[in-house]
């Protein structure tokens, strides 16, 4: 349509020059109306540049922390090493996009305790920013879609790491699920859960699934909820190009359960949630 309307002003102003003589200016409007589809064309190859490199370094990041910690991982004492690789690949991945990540509330936590991690979901970035940012002595394993897991190397990785396939439909593979995190948190970690279990809306909060409530309760582990603010912007759900745009990752306090029983999951599900709404709106 922009070039349409360019046509048209040019022959109409065409037309008049030949009325009154004043034509020569007629092709100096004409080359300057392209320039604005130019620069988009210009952002847009930026963006596929940028992108393309994004991509790349990540997966390169993937293979070049996953293998090295395959190994290490074998070694006696080698456990912590490998979840500071897996925090390099965070930082690693995130660099990559050009994303600078602003950390705000973490100084203020007892970074010697362990907790139930909970985060509103924005992208696929959520997890790269969150390994980024999260102390690696905290080992912090996490739930993730099974397709996940089905992905060369990152799947292995994930893995050795301690990660579970989270199963929406088995229940029997769900509670199994369940028992392997509590083991795995009598082992000394957290765990990091997206309480929606899918990307939220661009505003708010969808609805907050039962499985990490019940599991804080069961191991008696503070709640600790955060809030993820930039990510969609910059890799938005079912999107490709990548956008560098200022990432922050917000902690709120801790909320303890060691006090609740299994009827409070509906109050202890309402308090993380207003938590996590009150520290995504900055107030």
């Amino acid at each position: 349509m922009v070039e349409d309307a360019s046509e048209s002003t040019w022959s109409n102003q065409g037309l008049e020059g030949r009325r009154s003589g004043s034509a020569a200016r007629a092709p100096e409007d004409a080359l300057r109306a392209p320039s604005g589809d130019l620069q988009s064309l210009i952002v847009k190859l930026l963006r596929v540049a940028r992108t393309a490199f994004a991509w790349a370094f990540g997966a390169a990041a993937t293979v070049g922390c996953t293998l090295p910690a395959l190994l290490i991982s074998r070694l006696p004492g080698g456990d912590p090493v490998v979840h500071r690789m897996a925090r390099l690949w965070g930082r690693l991945c995130v660099w990559g996009t050009g994303c600078p990540v602003r950390v705000e509330g973490l100084d203020r936590l007892d970074l010697t305790r362990r907790y139930v991690v909970m985060a509103n979901h924005q992208s696929a970035l959520d997890i790269p920013v969150l390994m980024a940012v999260l102390p690696a002595t905290w080992r912090t394993v996490f739930w993730a879609k099974r397709s996940l897991f089905r992905v060369p190397v990152l799947g292995w990785a994930m893995r050795m790491l301690g990660h579970m396939p989270i199963d929406r439909v088995n229940r029997q593979l769900a509670g199994r699920m369940l028992a392997d995190t509590v083991r795995r948190v009598e082992d000394g970690r957290s765990v990091l859960v997206f309480p929606e279990e899918t990307y939220g809306p661009e505003r708010g909060l969808l609805p907050f699934q039962r499985g990490g409530f019940v599991f804080a309760l069961r191991t008696r582990l503070d709640v600790l909820p955060v809030a993820l603010l930039g990510t969609r912007s910059a890799l938005p759900p079912n999107a490709r190009l990548v956008s560098p745009t200022m990432v922050t990752v917000r902690f709120g306090e801790p909320i303890p359960t060691a006090e609740l029983g299994v009827t409070d999951r509906a109050a202890l599900t309402e308090r993380t949630r207003a938590a996590i709404a009150q520290l995504m709106s900055g107030s």
